[in-house]
């Protein structure tokens, strides 16, 4: 008795220590992360997650960041409610050493094709207290079914970790990683010259799911430098035999050119997002289109997915968020349409809840799923780390947003069965193509005409792709797959301490004490012990997952902030003016190994953390791509 009477105090305690944990740590917002959806689940990996000290703590107001080092999952199948803290999933990540541990990276790209999950890419966290060791280049899965992590054996194109690109998991059987550029930090070898100053990339490459396979497509003739930085890329799998990939925005530059971040003092490596380019995935080819009507602003680090009339007569692409030059127009928060094909911009909100960095994805047939994100802060997309930008409201809890297709409004409840139904144009579209909610577009052509008759044929050509949905990097399952386990219903421990957050610690202790011990005399409760570390079964019971970020994450590295500063200027990464960091659409970075010591670091200003940078002047680290040829010879 006095055995089963200690283990019952040891879990009250527990209980009321994770409640503690979870009072002090307030979900601030996620960025620099990967995500993807298919079969219903959501995946999102790495990153870093801010948490701000809750009201009754004395250090209210301090915002830190964590490096989570577990793939967090929800199930969509299941209704769910953005503020609820119990619809998290976790797969740990085990860590052994640097060379043979699945890394945390920020920004790498996540592919799935519902048995496995592949993680690619990525470049090292640079907070003041973030290690600079830069893992091996390689991919690696995760066997959803057997829930084991291995380094992946790619064939094709040896692989290259790239950053600042954007990638797509457009089906089952492919995905596609496009532009970028190479960091030193996404690379050790590059980072052992000692320039520290990436260039950007061409191509395209493609990864074959079914036998692990990259492929380069060259991006020529996408647009005149060939290159795309923190693009927006989605695709559309009914156009054409084998489906198109649709770009647009970001940034170019030369490639092999020194990359030193965004020049804030000119729009001119900003793409017009009345360029748009679009990729035939059967001839492999580009080609560039203009469009007309209410046309963003320029922009980068935003999203998009797609949706296609019930007759396939048009398609809307829609684009939300993203960052743009302070010299005209920052970015806004309103909701955008591409319409295809007549290439028509159609703003169909207007908002005031700007967003960047962040990742989107169709949920259903009719929802844009947002993941992630930061309310932009000044000059800089990335925020300086006041509570007043962090994701408080209801509209973004714990970073996720959703907006209906077909009734052009935010939500923050999702119900599975009533997502299923079809998608609808929206009347703000009609108005302006022309048909129904049902389709019957009847402006089909762009105002200036297609810029070929290829390309003119290439979008009436309309041929359903079994294989995948209109999407952007939701994928759906043919009806032949092997359908995997659903997830369990949450731990009801979650629940519970979502409901007494707001009691006192003692009348806390007290309750969970007397309850088990008289619960405990009635019946003997077996302890289950689980035995599947798949996304099926939660890992452990996790209270306030989001918040926490993983049961076993690795915090930053311990350290004085003055002695990391100070290593980190010998390092320098080389950031836009404005303290800007690799905000990619598709950046990468870098798993820390676990350390007894380690603790949070607080976010400071980018002119903390990069002397002279912040006023626009150089660091030591920005070299010209002639000095980064020299270097790697």
């Amino acid at each position: 008795m006095p055995r089963q009477y200690m283990s019952l105090k040891l879990l009250a305690i527990s209980l009321c220590c994770q409640l503690l944990v979870a009072q002090d740590a307030i979900f601030c917002n996620r960025m620099f992360h990967a995500s993807t959806v298919v079969n219903n689940t959501l995946y999102v990996d790495g990153g870093e997650l801010r948490r701000i000290a809750a009201t009754n703590s004395s250090s209210y107001g301090t915002v830190a960041a964590t490096l989570p080092t577990t793939v967090a999952s929800i199930d969509l199948a299941r209704p769910w409610n953005n503020a609820n803290n119990s619809i998290w999933r976790h797969i740990a990540k085990p860590y052994a050493t640097l060379a043979t541990s699945p890394p945390s990276l920020n920004s790498g790209a996540i592919f799935s094709n519902g048995s496995s999950l592949w993680l690619y890419g990525g470049s090292i966290n640079r907070l003041p207290n973030a290690s600079l060791e830069v893992p091996p280049n390689g991919i690696w899965r995760y066997d959803l079914g057997s829930s084991d992590w291995s380094r992946a054996a790619p064939s094709g194109e040896p692989v290259q970790r790239l950053v600042q690109g954007s990638n797509i998991d457009a089906s089952l059987s492919k995905a596609y990683y496009l532009g970028g550029t190479k960091d030193p930090y996404s690379d050790p070898a590059f980072l052992s010259t000692g320039v520290y100053a990436g260039y950007a990339v061409e191509g395209l490459l493609t990864f074959d799911k079914s036998n692990q396979n990259f492929q380069n497509v060259s991006t020529v003739g996408m647009n005149n430098a060939g290159t795309m930085i923190f693009g927006f890329l989605t695709s559309i799998s009914s156009i054409g035999s084998q489906g198109v990939l649709v770009a647009f925005g970001g940034i170019t530059s030369d490639a092999g050119a020194s990359w030193g971040g965004l020049n804030e003092n000119t729009d001119s490596n900003f793409r017009p997002l009345q360029n748009i380019s679009v990729y035939d995935i059967e001839t492999q080819r580009w080609h560039q289109q203009r469009a007309s009507g209410d046309i963003p602003s320029g922009r980068y680090d935003g999203c998009a997915v797609a949706a296609t009339a019930s007759d396939g007569s048009s398609h809307s692409i829609y684009v939300f968020g993203g960052w743009g030059s302070p010299v005209t127009q920052r970015t806004d928060g309103n909701v955008y349409v591409l319409s295809i094909p007549s290439f028509t911009w159609i703003r169909v909100t207007l908002d005031t809840d700007p967003r960047n960095g962040h990742k989107c994805h169709l949920m259903g047939t009719h929802h844009m799923l947002v993941v992630g994100g930061c309310l932009p802060s000044g000059f800089n997309g990335r925020p300086d780390g006041g509570v007043e930008d962090c994701d408080t409201g209801p509209k973004f809890s714990q970073g996720l947003g959703i907006f209906s297709l077909n009734s052009h409004t935010w939500t923050t409840d999702y119900d599975p069965g009533a997502g299923a139904n079809p998608y609808q144009v929206h009347a703000s579209i009609s108005k302006v193509i022309g048909g129904t909610e049902t389709g019957g577009a009847t402006k089909r052509t762009p105002d200036v005409g297609f810029s070929s008759d290829d390309l003119r044929q290439l979008m009436s050509s309309n041929q359903q792709n079994p294989n995948a949905s209109v999407t952007n990097t939701t994928v759906s399952e043919p009806p032949n797959a092997q359908k995997k386990p659903k997830s369990s219903r949450p731990l009801s421990k979650g629940a519970i301490a979502g409901a007494v957050v707001g009691v006192t610690v003692s009348a806390l202790i007290l309750g969970i004490v007397l309850y088990l011990i008289c619960h405990h005399r009635k019946s003997q409760r077996k302890e289950s012990t689980p035995t599947d570390r798949s996304i099926s079964t939660p890992l452990q019971p996790v209270l306030f997952n989001e918040i926490e970020a993983a049961p076993a994450g690795h915090e930053l590295r311990s350290g004085t902030l003055e002695d990391n500063r100070a290593k980190m200027w010998q390092r320098q990464e080389v950031s836009d003016a404005a303290g800007i960091y690799e905000m990619a659409t598709r950046s990468r970075s870098h798993e820390l190994p676990a350390h007894p010591g380690s603790q949070t670091a607080k976010i400071l200003p980018p002119d903390t953390l990069h002397p002279g940078l912040a006023d626009g002047k150089k660091g030591p680290g920005q070299n010209t791509s002639q000095q980064r040829r020299t270097a790697k010879k």
